[in-house]
């Protein structure tokens, strides 16, 4: 049986459901009739700015209708953005301000810090052509998997999969797939010692 508190969790996010109504809307037509993302992202933008718990809410109850799925005790923090509809966002998942977030799975417990941004990929844009553009060269935007109770250091940059029970250093930038279970930091991230087993001397990881 759900708690009180749980109950009145998913009233507000009944209530800001119905209140983002003109902007899920807006995102689902876009959807339906162009496949574009552009609406979709402006309103990601614009709720994104409102602060405190109010915007947390505003935030549940827009993705709640737009994303693939989404945890209604999520916390998508001030400024966070999401650039695709191509998102799961599992029980207890914590983001932190000013995040920008691509093409992901976060499973149940994920820890995010600020200002860290998720990426669909790592060759979301091609750049061979030299005689056309780069904006104008083919995307392709892969979904990334950040396995449950996994923690994620502030400025990060994630570009591949992260299995379970991670813990990614700050500032670290995660360029091929990370196994479960691994404290991995710097730029390329690289493990530094598996969870569970004992601390290994300092220059033992040098």
């Amino acid at each position: 049986m759900p708690g009180l508190r749980d109950i009145a969790r998913d009233a507000l996010v009944v209530c800001a459901i119905v209140l983002t109504m003109p902007l899920w809307l807006l995102a689902y037509f876009e959807s339906r009739l162009t496949h574009g993302e552009r609406l979709f992202a402006g309103c990601s933008e614009f709720l994104s700015l409102f602060p405190g718990p109010p915007g947390i809410f505003l935030r549940r109850g827009f993705y709640a209708l737009t994303l693939e799925s989404v945890a209604w005790d999520c916390h998508i923090g001030f400024g966070t953005t999401l650039a695709h509809r191509n998102v799961r966002i599992a029980s207890r998942v914590y983001m932190g301000n000013r995040c920008t977030v691509g093409c992901v799975c976060l499973e149940e417990d994920v820890t995010i810090g600020s200002n860290v941004d998720l990426l669909s990929g790592r060759r979301q844009h091609a750049f061979d052509e030299l005689d056309v553009p780069i904006q104008a060269q083919s995307k392709t935007f892969q979904q990334i998997r950040i396995g449950r109770n996994t923690w994620i250091g502030n400025s990060a940059v994630v570009m591949a999969g992260v299995g379970e029970d991670c813990v990614i250093g700050a500032g670290s930038v995660v360029v091929t797939a990370l196994s479960p279970r691994v404290v991995a930091v710097g730029n390329p991230a690289r493990m530094v010692r598996e969870r569970g087993l004992p601390l290994r001397s300092s220059s033992t990881l040098n």
